[in-house]
């Protein structure tokens, strides 16, 4: 994973509204907090049934299983909470954003997409999640269910992110173009 720390904007003018078929899946993550205070399964049941109205009920089993585990490993490993909005918003934070973007990045672990949602999540060991994530997203795949990740530009545009641009210029002394970085 790369060392650059991401400038992240301050405040994010771009609203992130997910698809009602992943609802269900961030809504496991959502649920996470509720499940650590009264180990009950029972929160699981709304999104398994939310999510089995999109896919069969074996397929949202499995599916709930496995972001159950990722979401499990991601809170032990980050060490702090993520920021999460109400179960049954379409509405996304930034995290949720980043932990979608990873998730459905995972099909390719060597995606930039990749690297730099974990690093905006403080993911530390890459390779596990990213097997984790792999595994919950060939079962949302194996489920039919809309769940295209985005294309670095989409992230750097969601998240806020600065990206380098190449701006070519002319010095002064010499008449040969210089190439800056910003």
């Amino acid at each position: 994973m790369a060392d650059a720390q991401l400038p992240l904007a301050a405040s994010n003018p771009v609203a992130v509204l997910f698809h009602p078929s992943i609802v269900p899946v961030v809504d496991v993550f959502r649920c996470l907090n509720r499940l650590e205070d009264q180990y009950d399964l029972c929160l699981l049941d709304g999104p398994e049934q939310a999510l089995a109205a999109y896919t069969r009920p074996e397929a949202a089993k499995s599916i709930i299983s496995d972001a159950l585990l990722l979401a499990f490993a991601l809170t032990r490993q980050r060490g702090r909470p993520f920021a999460y909005r109400p179960v049954g918003s379409r509405h996304a934070s930034l995290d949720e954003y980043c932990l979608i973007s990873l998730i459905g990045s995972s099909r390719n672990p060597d995606s930039p997409v990749v690297r730099e949602a974990a690093q905006c999540l403080e993911i530390v060991s890459l390779d596990f999640m990213t097997a984790l994530a792999g595994e919950l997203v060939r079962h949302i795949d194996g489920g039919d269910l809309r769940f295209e990740p985005p294309s670095l530009a989409e992230f750097h545009a969601m998240i806020g992110c600065a990206v380098p641009q190449e701006i070519p210029i002319e010095a002064q002394a010499n008449p040969v173009g210089s190439t800056l970085r910003f």
